[in-house]
């Protein structure tokens, strides 16, 4: 019973590693793209609710104009913790209030716990802002013995498009 309760252990450890380095790395591209909301591609601050600034952030949110590679031109975009899932929403334009149905980016197999978003340096004219995001994630499989496996991922990220004036 040992062998299969530390069989089971490296599993859900596997797992954990796998979504979190899925999740991690998607949002990582995202954001990566991410423009000022500024009013070049759209309305100031329909996307984030600010008018120059790169992100909206909310408590488990972060909201941001992204490039869409399929259409070829910034959508607003949504990352959000909701029923321990992280979320994904895209809007058909630059708007938040387009914003479709959201679409899980975790699978069911892990439990979100948390996820915290600071933005630092978002402020017109200044030095390029960068995200960190932490996501504290559990396994959400059975075991015989516990603790239940859990891990925490925490990366920055900073756009490409560089907000630096001429």
């Amino acid at each position: 019973m040992s062998a299969v309760d530390a069989q089971q252990s490296v599993l859900q450890n596997q797992e954990l590693l796998n979504q979190g380095s899925y999740v991690t790395e998607y949002m990582d591209r995202a954001i990566r793209m991410a423009l000022r909301d500024d009013g070049t591609v759209g309305s100031a601050g329909e996307c984030t609710g600010t008018s120059d600034k790169n992100y909206g952030v909310a408590s488990g949110s972060i909201t941001f104009l992204s490039y869409d590679i399929v259409a070829g031109d910034y959508k607003c975009k949504r990352f959000i913790l909701d029923n321990n899932k992280i979320w994904e929403r895209k809007s058909i334009d630059t708007t938040a209030a387009n914003l479709q149905s959201a679409v899980e980016i975790t699978s069911s197999k892990v439990k979100i716990v948390s996820f915290n978003v600071v933005v630092d340096g978002d402020v017109v004219d200044t030095n390029q802002p960068k995200v960190t995001f932490l996501i504290s994630m559990e396994s959400n499989s059975q075991r015989r013995l516990n603790p239940v496996p859990s891990m925490i991922f925490q990366t920055t990220v900073s756009q490409r498009n560089l907000n630096i004036s001429d």
